[in-house]
């Protein structure tokens, strides 16, 4: 099922909690295209939220998400959640709904030939009616996910609706999904805490942190406001963050600054000097350098490269 836009929860008798009447919550895909939007506190099942263009913000009893593109949020089967879209531009936003039990379906027939895919420890067992439990936070997106996306768009672009089509999918796009929890579990390995417990709530925290970071690496940021983020001290987050990244926050600053002023560079008119600052580098010479250490070349020759391209490509249109 493949819907546009957020269900109309304000009609008479309409169930938040159950939008479709006939099986509540089926394995669903909620495209998007808007200006504004709101969707009330309500239980819903294993989801996940992307964004191809501008933001959406999601709101659980315990905090609050900000979903921008090259990012997704995961919420488990049973959390309570409102989502809201505003902006001044059009948003492009796409929801993942996975059917009750569809998870551990999907997870038992992997297990059935790689009981490898999620370690015990993680997920209590492999083979069990234990329901599976991801990280809920915001993820930076994985290439293997974006032909999924691609098509999901496509799908609703052009109304193509074919449950047995949207169900194949989704269980692919699953088998990733786990993968990638599995790889979560790793990273919690590596914080130094005796109790599983205690590994997992510092690792929440230093998501949140990361968050932070996510949200304002265009501004000046200060390691003793990302440490408060995750509610540590100084030292502590930096030797987590370390573990956990096996980068230090700086580093991890100075690689999404970069990224962005390589976007900037292709996409905009703004002088190297202008995109330099825009990102938050305070330095033209040390951004050209780093820069250069980054992707091998210099800015200029990157939108050099990029320009000559785009000629290129246009030519062959024609």
């Amino acid at each position: 099922m493949i819907l546009h836009g957020y269900p109309d929860y304000t009609k008479p008798g309409f169930n938040i909690n159950a939008p479709c009447p006939k099986d509540k919550w089926p394995n669903m895909i909620i495209y998007n295209k808007t200006k504004s939007a709101y969707y009330p506190l309500h239980t819903g099942p294993l989801t996940l939220k992307y964004t191809i263009r501008g933001e959406e913000y999601f709101a659980t009893k315990q905090r609050s998400y900000r979903v921008q593109p090259n990012s997704y949020l995961i919420f488990n089967a049973g959390q309570k959640y409102s989502a809201r879209i505003q902006s001044e531009t059009e948003c492009e936003t796409l929801s993942v709904f996975f059917r009750p039990a569809f998870a551990e379906e999907v997870l038992r027939s992997l297990a059935a030939t790689d009981e490898s895919i999620l370690d015990n420890e993680h997920n209590n067992t492999v083979i069990s009616d234990q329901p599976v439990t991801f990280m809920e936070m915001i993820y930076p997106f994985d290439g293997r996910l974006m032909p999924f996306i691609y098509k999901f768009c496509l799908a609703a672009k052009k109304g193509f609706d074919d449950q047995q089509w949207l169900d194949e999918e989704l269980y692919m796009m699953l088998k990733i999904l786990l993968e990638i929890h599995k790889q979560v579990g790793a990273e919690i390995q590596n914080i130094p805490a005796a109790k599983r417990s205690t590994k997992i709530e510092l690792y929440k925290r230093i998501n949140n942190a990361k968050d932070y970071i996510n949200e304002n690496y265009m501004n000046e940021i200060k390691i003793e406001d990302a440490a408060k983020a995750a509610c540590m001290s100084n030292f502590h987050f930096l030797r987590l963050f370390k573990n956990v990244f096996n980068e230090t926050p700086y580093q991890y600053i100075t690689y999404k600054r970069l990224a962005r002023a390589s976007s900037m560079i292709m996409k905009t008119e703004l002088s190297i000097t202008e995109v330099c600052f825009a990102v938050g580098f305070q330095s033209l010479s040390s951004f050209s350098w780093l820069f250069k250490q980054k992707y091998g070349i210099s800015p200029e020759l990157m939108r050099k490269d990029y320009a000559s391209f785009e000629h290129k490509l246009a030519r062959i249109k024609k």
